[in-house]
Parts: C-alpha cells; structure tokens; sequence
C-alpha cells in the first residue's frame, strides 16, 4: 500500500499541534484529520481517535512496526519540505 496523496490544514491555535492531515492510499482510501504533533523527539502522526471510557483509542492505525515508519516518513518529510 503505497501513499498517493498527502494534503495539510494548518490550525487555528498551533502549540504542539502543527497540522492536520489527510492521507490517501493507492488513490481508493483516505484517512481524514491525521495530526502532526511535535513529540519531545522530533514530530509524530497521531491517527483520528475518539474517547472511549475517559481514554482516546485510535480509529485506524498502522498494524506494522515498518508501515508505521513508512508512513512517518513520507508525511513528515513532505511536511518539513512545505515549511521550511
């Protein structure tokens, strides 16, 4: 599964938030309101989440170790290319 599309919204208040994005796989799935956030490490991507029992739980998320990286890098290099 490769990604084909990346788009950015930039929010109102930015703190540790620094966007929201959408992410379209092989041009038939997207997953909407992805956020970057900028981690004590460097910056991250936290999947759309919902409150459950007083807990955020993710709504989708990557099931692998190296599809989680894959995605964290094309995102956040794309990122980091459009706001420097």
């Amino acid at each position: 599964m490769k990604i084909t599309d990346i788009k950015f919204r930039t929010p109102k208040n930015q703190g540790n938030l620094k966007a929201y994005v959408d992410i379209t796989f092989d041009e038939c799935f997207i997953v909407h309101n992805a956020k970057i956030i900028k981690g004590k490490t460097g910056l991250i991507i936290a999947m759309p989440a919902e409150k459950r029992n007083k807990k955020f739980v993710d709504k989708v998320h990557p099931i692998t170790t190296e599809f989680r990286k894959y995605l964290t890098e094309e995102v956040v290099t794309k990122y980091t290319e459009l706001n420097k």
